[in-house]
């Protein structure tokens, strides 16, 4: 993507209840990249948050430029270790930090996210309740204002 934000919104199951697993901004990929190179549907919905801007790939198109030769091969496992890197950084993030570290890393990640972006979704986010992320926000503002 170019420019912009957007969200992987998935649904409970047995629920129409939302849930957001995952963010890309500018710079990174966007889309559900093993379905996207073996044609299954996607996991997720994609959403964008803002007016965005992406470069636009088909997953044939995808391997096709793989196939062509080893340097191109290369490029494929660089954008799967990036995407293996974010999910590992994510993984740990949610069990190692707390939960108001877990918002001021977004927060330092997208800095107007709370511009684009619900509470309760920045909530479903974080695995947290609404409630907490509310305590949070209040927190970091006391804590401004000392």
């Amino acid at each position: 993507m170019t420019e912009g934000c957007f969200k992987y919104v998935t649904h409970e199951i047995g629920s129409d209840r939302e849930h957001i697993t995952w963010f890309s901004f500018e710079g990174e990929y966007v889309g559900d990249y093993p379905s996207c190179l073996d044609g299954r549907p996607a996991q997720t919905s994609i959403v964008a948050m803002m007016p965005s801007r992406v470069l636009r790939v088909t997953g044939n198109q995808l391997m096709q430029l793989f196939r062509q030769n080893m340097e191109t091969m290369e490029l494929r496992s660089i954008i799967a270790e990036h995407l293996l890197c974010q999910a590992r950084r994510s993984y740990l993030e949610l069990h190692r930090a707390t939960a108001r570290e877990r918002y001021e890393l977004l927060l330092r990640r997208c800095p107007g996210i709370v511009d684009h972006l619900s509470l309760n979704a920045i909530s479903s986010f974080l695995s947290i309740t609404l409630q907490m992320l509310s305590k949070i926000r209040k927190g970091i503002t006391f804590d401004a204002q000392q």
